[in-house]
């Protein structure tokens, strides 16, 4: 019964709409209507500028952070069973990331969940967390368009959990593997708009408003 009531607490924190908060109480405007009417900071900082955007990822970030590190202090890895907490703290770290995605506060609607799990994946495995954020800034410094470069950072993630363990004699959780996949799958399903323009040739690069 802890266990559920610890996951419907964090899935609550990763409902916490801080793009829309900033939006409403720092930019006077509902973000919502704005832009693409994403609540994520590539919207934010597209509609009101460079650091409202910065502060939206810091708080998406952070809450993802927070969800896998409370997991970890209430439920630590012992030495009989590691594998099954590992993945009890990457399926709290989901929890949190489609709390973003799946707002109970927009009523089931949010974000895409790029900035949340970035900041689960510091926590979780920061050695994947790092090759995910090379392998975003590695497309967006080509290309500069911040979703294609969420979708291929997405598109390697789970690969990553069976490199980065192979790569440092470590032992691959195959479960973990499976969980990112099923995830990464879901939110290349949330850029599938961006992905259309993408083929479009009409997907608009990252600049910052200078407006607000």
């Amino acid at each position: 019964m802890f266990q559920i009531g610890f996951f419907i607490l964090i899935f609550l924190l990763g409902s916490i709409p801080f793009g829309l908060l900033i939006s409403r109480y720092w930019l006077k405007i509902d973000i919502r209507m704005q832009g693409s009417g994403n609540i994520g900071m590539t919207n934010v900082m597209r509609v009101g500028g460079k650091w409202p955007g910065i502060v939206t990822f810091v708080l998406d970030f952070g809450k993802g952070s927070l969800g896998v590190l409370t997991a970890q202090i209430l439920f630590p890895v012992s030495e009989s069973e590691p594998e099954t907490q590992l993945i009890f703290h990457s399926l709290a770290g989901i929890t949190v990331v489609c709390g973003h995605v799946f707002s109970v506060f927009l009523s089931f609607k949010g974000g895409k969940g790029i900035s949340t799990l970035f900041g689960v994946l510091a926590i979780l495995q920061l050695n994947v967390g790092i090759c995910a954020a090379l392998a975003w800034a590695g497309m967006y410094l080509w290309k500069r368009i911040s979703s294609l470069s969420a979708i291929t950072m997405l598109a390697v993630l789970p690969w990553l959990f069976l490199l980065v363990p192979w790569v440092q004699d470590g032992r691959t959780v195959w479960s973990m593997f499976f969980i990112f996949l099923l995830l990464s799958s879901l939110l290349i399903y949330k850029h599938r708009e961006n992905i259309q323009r993408l083929l479009k040739g009409q997907e608009g690069q990252l600049k910052p408003s200078k407006n607000l």
